[in-house]
């Protein structure tokens, strides 16, 4: 594996990570994804697609908060992976980005990597 592009901004950084011959591209996400964030998130996203990467993976481990223009980001993404044929994966998802994926709906497109929540009594 080897890194091989860190964008950075104020709240939001993007590492870049390549695995093997670059058939998966890891995109590493930390701090808040909101509106400041979204060009950041293209920039790399579409970065990775014109690799021809096979699949790209997004690591929310380190992404402490996600508005719905990040929301918006990651469902762009995966509209373009179907559309030319590449596999979009999200894993680790913390608990706050979780719920709004799970609010959503967007979980179901994610469904194979997204920690499920149980459902919510009031």
């Amino acid at each position: 594996m080897r890194e091989d592009v860190t964008v950075t901004d104020p709240l939001f950084q993007v590492s870049t990570t390549l695995d093997g011959d670059g058939d998966v591209t890891n995109l590493w996400l930390v701090g808040e994804l909101d509106v400041d964030g979204t060009a950041t998130l293209r920039a790399a996203l579409a970065d990775c697609f014109a690799r021809g990467s096979d699949c790209v993976v997004l690591n929310l481990r380190g992404l402490r908060f996600c508005d719905c223009a990040g929301l918006n980001v990651l469902l762009e993404a995966k509209a373009t992976a179907d559309r030319i044929g590449s596999e979009l994966c999200v894993e680790g998802a913390r608990a706050q980005v979780a719920r709004l994926l799970a609010l959503t709906g967007a979980d179901e497109l994610f469904a194979d990597r997204v920690r499920r929540l149980p459902p919510r009594t009031l």
